[in-house]
């Protein structure tokens, strides 16, 4: 499961984009329970490191934990196990936002005409280029007109591949 490009995209973003993330993720789904403190010797990664990634895998109920107090130290010890059955949901929601996202763009570059400022590289609607004078609000050299049709070809691979992905993939037939 953790070797589809979605899902690692989806993983990616929850670790705030720490492959070390994968690297957790692979200890406890080999251990299938371990604490924070041998993740950490094992990967020999700090301990801070470790338990952020922890948490905002937990945030996303990506795992779970028990949580047990010595009773000659008084310190606690949390013992990390993974909840992976919940990816295919997170991610099929995740790509059903991305893919909305896209479809939106697309309505927006196949109902607006473009200018482009070659100077600043930046994109404007017509209106906006209006507004402006057809002048650049950076750096006031002249917008030409922007042929947006390499845009909406992207985007309608874009979405393609996100809705084949949806509907062809087994992880996602229940979403």
């Amino acid at each position: 499961m953790l070797e589809n490009p979605l899902i690692q995209q989806v993983l990616f973003e929850i670790m705030d984009e720490d492959v070390v993330g994968f690297d957790v993720l692979s200890v406890l789904i080999n251990t299938n329970e371990v604490t924070d403190d041998e993740i950490s010797r094992q990967l020999d990664v700090k301990l801070n490191n470790i338990r952020r990634i922890l948490y905002k895998l937990y945030e996303a109920r990506l795992v779970d934990y028990n949580r047990e107090k010595d009773e000659e130290t008084n310190w606690y010890t949390y013992t990390w196990k993974p909840s992976l059955e919940k990816v295919p949901a997170l991610v099929a929601k995740k790509m059903k936002n991305v893919l909305n996202g896209l479809k939106e763009q697309l309505e927006m570059e196949e109902t607006n005409m473009f200018f482009f400022c070659s100077d600043c590289e930046i994109k404007f609607t017509f209106e906006d280029a209006m507004d402006s004078g057809f002048r650049c609000p950076q750096c006031g050299g002249m917008m030409y007109e922007y042929d947006n049709k390499k845009d909406i070809s992207l985007l309608k691979e874009q979405i393609n591949y996100l809705e084949d992905e949806f509907t062809k993939n087994p992880l996602f037939s229940a979403y």
